[in-house]
């Protein structure tokens, strides 16, 4: 039985966010489950890592293998079994396709699609892709294993926990699985599967575009027990946070160190200082075992959460910077609508101890929800612009935007506030200021947010581009390193 997990290539439109690609960790995940329970034929192909260059058709910009040369190498490969990962909603048009390709190669193929759109929405999802077989619901690695018990007649498909299939002319949808406890006993990603050195040459592929390093992702925990109005984490990973211990995660930092050069690491947890005890026996451990590398986390960590003396020891052990979500400038935005449970008070002192410990902030913010009003945004841009002058905090500016199966879309949706249909496109493009936002409300409309939005971000650049000038040493190491970035980014400056 061959089975070949496949990344599909992504799309991108005017206004939408830009090209952020990496090790396909879903998929590596499953493989290295797949790997260690006996199923050893397993290949992933990786669409956007095997052709990066980016081609335009018409406003749209294409990442990844052609579809032609995705359809030839499906052929190739002739596989039983096919998993296609979707970690966006926005993105999901490429897996729908990818699915495609596979039945005109052999309609035999069983094909199966999961991320969180499809654990969001299973039953809706399989209604419009009509080639895939089975949609996998939240966490994959066990789910798949099972399914593959099935198409060798060890297991009856309606078994199965965590998936939705076709039966017939319905679709079925089987009950829940319960979430990963020990999170330990799943193998490290498979990374003896892909092409490590395409990934790591900081020369030809750039992840998060941080320092030209031999960088990758990864993830200690999953969860998140907390429920933001616009989050959509505990959908598909659920509220219950689980964690990697600490002795497997310094194993997996030696593993990667160790066997492929890697230099840089950024944790991709929702959650990683949830558990602070265990955060600072991770950071002690680092530490103590000299395990040499630098870090980030670019989906960011609570400001409440940090003191001095942790941030110290963060600095000690390599990060280099941090991202926290602030979302807010107004106190009771925070309580009564995005139901952050944070205070702007542990924001300021976050802000605060990092310049003490030399560490760059970076923070999100969100306006443009419903029950805000274009005073309670312009509160959140002046908080913005007084951390940027005070202590030195990058802003990233996004507008709220109502994905499928949360709290702020069932919201939208039961007022009418959705400007548009919730297609791939539109979703794409609403939650970036240069996009079009997707709600209106009798207190604004999408053009004001977005106007708030730009000057915000003029602004802001302008201070970023102000403090590179005083900074000579850095400005001119990163014109050497990208020129062109540089230039683009001044131009684009200069435009705001």
């Amino acid at each position: 039985m061959k089975i070949l997990l496949i990344n599909p290539p992504e799309r991108f439109f005017p206004g939408s966010g830009s090209m952020v690609a990496g090790l396909p960790l879903g998929i590596m995940y499953i493989a290295g489950v797949l790997e260690q329970n006996g199923y050893h034929d397993v290949e992933i192909l990786d669409t956007l890592i095997a052709d990066f260059k980016p081609q335009k058709k018409l406003d749209v910009i294409y990442y990844g293998m052609s579809w032609e040369k995705i359809s030839e190498e499906i052929e190739r490969r002739q596989p039983d079994i096919v998993g296609i990962s979707s970690p966006f909603t926005a993105q999901i048009e490429n897996a729908i396709q990818v699915s495609e390709m596979v039945k005109d190669v052999d309609n035999d193929i069983l094909t199966i699609v999961g991320g969180p759109h499809v654990s969001v929405r299973p039953i809706e999802f399989l209604k419009d892709a009509r080639h895939v077989d089975i949609a996998v619901i939240g966490e994959g690695e066990y789910t798949m294993l099972d399914i593959l018990k099935y198409y060798e007649g060890k297991k009856n498909i309606s078994e199965i926990e965590g998936i939705s299939y076709r039966k017939d002319n319905d679709i079925i949808l089987n009950p829940p699985r319960t979430f990963i406890k020990n999170l330990d006993e799943i193998p490290f990603p498979a990374y003896h599967m892909v092409d490590m050195e395409k990934y790591l040459n900081p020369r030809k592929f750039r992840y998060r575009a941080t320092r030209y390093l031999r960088e990758i992702s990864m993830i200690t925990s999953r969860g998140c027990p907390f429920n933001c109005v616009f989050c959509s984490i505990h959908l598909h990973m659920g509220k219950i946070w689980r964690a990697h211990s600490k002795e497997y995660i310094i194993s997996h930092l030696e593993h990667v160190v160790n066997n492929y050069g890697v230099n840089h690491i950024h944790f991709e947890d929702d959650n990683l200082t949830l558990n602070i005890s265990r955060f600072v026996d991770i950071l002690d451990s680092i530490a103590a075992e000299g395990i040499k590398f630098t870090w980030d986390v670019p989906n960011g960590v609570r400001a409440d959460r940090l003191t001095i003396d942790i941030l110290k020891k963060m600095r000690d052990s390599g990060c280099t910077n941090i991202n926290i979500g602030v979302e807010s400038g107004s106190q009771y935005i925070l309580d009564n609508i995005i139901n952050k449970q944070l205070r702007l008070e542990d924001v300021i002192e976050t802000a605060k101890m990092c310049r003490e410990s030399n560490i760059e902030v970076n923070a999100f913010y969100v306006i443009g929800f419903p029950g805000e009003k274009k005073q309670d945004m312009e509160q959140t841009i002046q908080l913005s612009l007084m951390l940027k002058k005070k202590y030195g905090v990058n802003m990233n500016l996004l507008v709220a935007t109502p994905l499928y199966g949360t709290r702020l879309y069932d919201i939208c949706r039961e007022n009418g506030y959705l400007t548009q249909e919730l297609t791939p496109r539109a979703l794409s493009e609403g939650t970036q200021v240069y996009g079009r936002g997707l709600i209106k409300t009798p207190d604004f409309t999408p053009e004001e947010v977005k106007e708030i939005a730009l000057k915000a971000v003029g602004v802001h650049s302008r201070l970023s581009l102000l403090s590179y000038f005083q900074k000579p040493r850095v400005a001119l190491r990163m014109a050497v390193r990208n020129p062109r970035e540089v230039l683009r980014f001044i131009r684009k400056t200069l435009r705001l």
